[in-house]
């Protein structure tokens, strides 16, 4: 019993210790932890064998396509020596999440606190792949929304009802210099598919802004005419294009697809069960 005890606050003082040495990037908001931080924490008093931890994690991330350099950056810190004393120019890392996890697993596997920091960061693995799926979804509402409301401003303006798919196949033309047809086609889905369920989540962004956008300007300029309202959806559309072009982003015709909405769905709810029994 006092075995069971004594492993439940180690553990817990693990996790205490990983989350008051995480540190977020005040530009991204990703979250990173420092080497020299959380060695003792991860089980390792000798940094040498540390660094051959962190290298081994470096290999891993090569191996698996992702580049290194934006999960492991060294840089030089300074530290307090024994006698109170700071030694500048000492090696050190940044590590982000993945990293660190990464750390764990290629760490030492008979430390306890290994063992703990591996079970913490695969939790926030998850949390976050869960965070990413939940963001996905919202977004697809949220285009949801924002085709009902241009929809709307569009009838208003005196697009009828059957001339409904003509006025936003020109914000496909505007966006991809292609119609709503041929952006499926180039993009291997059928006819049946709608392309809002596989767009990734900056090409979702790309149409509800667009539509939001669209609808604003078409009710602001007080435009009562299908074929101005039409000409007007395209016209901003370029405009957004224009914008993806100057800013050097990836254009969204070559943007990939992702996982379909109702897969996505699926995971969400299969790994926010498995995160809640392993509470």
């Amino acid at each position: 019993m006092m075995t069971k005890i004594l492993q439940a606050k180690s553990t817990s003082d693990t996790i205490s210790r990983l989350d008051l040495q995480k540190r977020t990037s005040p530009t991204s908001g990703a979250e990173f932890w420092t080497a020299r931080e959380i060695i003792e924490t991860m089980g390792y008093s000798n940094w040498d064998n540390f660094i051959g931890v962190i290298i081994k994690a470096r290999e891993s991330l090569q191996n698996n396509n992702v580049e290194p350099q934006k999960h492991v950056l060294e840089f030089e810190t300074m530290i307090e020596t024994g006698n109170g004393a700071k030694r500048p120019n000492v090696r050190d890392f940044y590590l982000s999440r993945l990293a660190c996890y990464l750390v764990a697993m290629n760490g030492d596997a008979s430390k306890p606190e290994i063992a703990d920091a591996q079970a913490y960061f695969a939790k926030q693995t998850r949390l976050q792949e869960i965070d990413h799926l939940e963001k996905r979804l919202e977004l697809r509402e949220k285009v949801t929304k924002s085709f009902k409301r241009v929809s709307g401003v569009a009838r208003e303006a005196g697009v009828r009802n059957e001339h409904q798919g003509i006025f936003h196949d020109a914000r496909y033309q505007g966006l991809y210099n292609l119609g709503a047809k041929e952006v499926k086609r180039h993009k291997g889905l059928t006819e049946k598919d709608q392309l809002f369920d596989y767009a990734s989540t900056l090409e979702l962004s790309m149409h509800d802004f667009q539509m939001n956008l669209a609808a604003d300007v078409i009710k602001r300029e007080k435009i009562r005419s299908e074929a101005f309202a039409v000409s007007k959806n395209k016209a901003v559309a370029q405009q957004v294009r224009k914008a993806v072009i100057d800013s050097g982003a990836t254009l969204p015709e070559n943007l990939q697809l992702d996982r379909p909405i109702k897969e996505v769905k699926r995971l969400v709810k299969s790994k926010q069960k498995g995160i809640e029994q392993k509470l």
